[in-house]
């Protein structure tokens, strides 16, 4: 389950905290994240760092639309395997 929490406070609201709630609203509709949660959340304290996004632990500053959406989509990271050498 993907958590994701965007700030709506006066400082985050004015720079694409609403946008960022619509396009991941969009996304989870288009591509039909059934483990995706969001949610709006007051402010964070990080006032001058405008707009931030929580996405489970991991905060994002300074957060763009389309990063927050891609970080989303591709969350978690994958973990690439290690392979051993025969020999």
């Amino acid at each position: 389950m993907t958590h994701v929490q965007v700030c709506r406070w006066k400082a985050c609201k004015s720079n694409f905290s609403e946008y960022i709630l619509k396009r991941l609203d969009g996304d989870q509709k288009r591509l039909g994240l059934r483990n995706l949660v969001v949610e709006e959340s007051m402010c964070m304290g990080m006032c001058k760092k405008w707009p931030n996004v929580v996405v489970d632990e991991d905060v994002m500053n300074y957060a763009e639309p389309a990063k927050v959406s891609e970080r989303v989509i591709k969350w978690p990271p994958k973990i690439k395997k290690k392979y051993k050498k025969k020999g």
